[in-house]
């Protein structure tokens, strides 16, 4: 079972933006049965629409399409509070992403971000963030390591591993994980060297593949990541290609 860890859809399919049914082609079009789907949101901000669209697409193909939801809380903490219970109850979704860079918020504010955050941890699904160089300051790992300290037993995505940028956060990332077991690393816009680092000092149990499509063509990244993990076994190349997500999202 091969899994993308990080694609975005669209509602709309205009411009470089996918739609379900793109990314099911894209996908396809590398042998990969299964990717999770983060809304695309327009630059209006605009988030719900995205979400429908995923979880529509995952009506559709429950075999393929993993559902996340995404909250941005600069739109307002109720109308995000209003869409979060939507995404959990109506939706059932298995994550939620936020992204304080993209929105301008952090990730660890205690009126914008943790009561959105506790609301994930009470329902028991995955919260994925994105933690990268473009702005380090909002999603710095040290702010997700607060978020673990208070939830414990939430398992958390970490998007990009603290690359998306120079100078990377990298080393931050991969020594707080090694204190949070719950941190699963998406190697999304992350320097290869700093991933054999993870494999390294993490294993191969903590790191999951991502393509980040469509800010990267999927072709692209898959061929890049066979290089990156081409001394792998096959075994461990498993691990990190899906069944560590697989593990994660509870599927057989």
């Amino acid at each position: 079972m091969l899994i993308d860890c990080d694609t975005h859809v669209s509602s709309r399919g205009v411009g470089f933006e996918v739609t379900v049914d793109q990314l099911l082609r894209h996908l396809d079009e590398v042998g990969v049965q299964k990717a999770v789907c983060f809304p695309m949101v327009s630059y209006t901000r605009e988030i719900s629409a995205d979400n429908r669209a995923i979880f529509e697409g995952a009506k559709a193909h429950p075999d393929r399409i993993i559902a996340f939801g995404g909250v941005n809380p600069r739109l307002g903490l109720a109308e995000a509070t209003d869409e979060l219970r939507r995404c959990i109850e109506v939706y059932g979704v298995s994550g939620i992403k936020m992204n304080g860079a993209r929105d301008g918020y952090y990730i660890d504010d205690p009126v914008l971000s943790i009561p959105l955050i506790d609301r994930i941890a009470e329902a028991g699904i995955v919260l994925a963030v994105h933690c990268g160089a473009n702005d380090f300051e909002k999603t710095h790992p040290y702010r997700i390591a607060k978020i673990s300290e208070r939830h414990p037993d939430l398992r958390i995505m970490v998007v990009h591993m603290g690359g998306s940028g120079e100078p990377n956060m990298h080393d931050a990332v991969i020594d707080l994980a090694a204190r949070y077991p719950n941190w699963y690393l998406v190697d999304s816009e992350a320097s290869y060297r700093k991933v054999h680092l993870a494999l390294e000092r993490l294993g191969p149990e903590r790191i999951c593949y991502g393509s980040d499509t469509p800010f990267a063509p999927m072709r692209y990244e898959w061929g890049i990541r066979q290089v990156v993990y081409q001394d792998l076994s096959e075994a461990d190349k498993a691990k990190v290609f899906g069944e560590n997500a697989g593990r994660l999202f509870g599927l057989r």
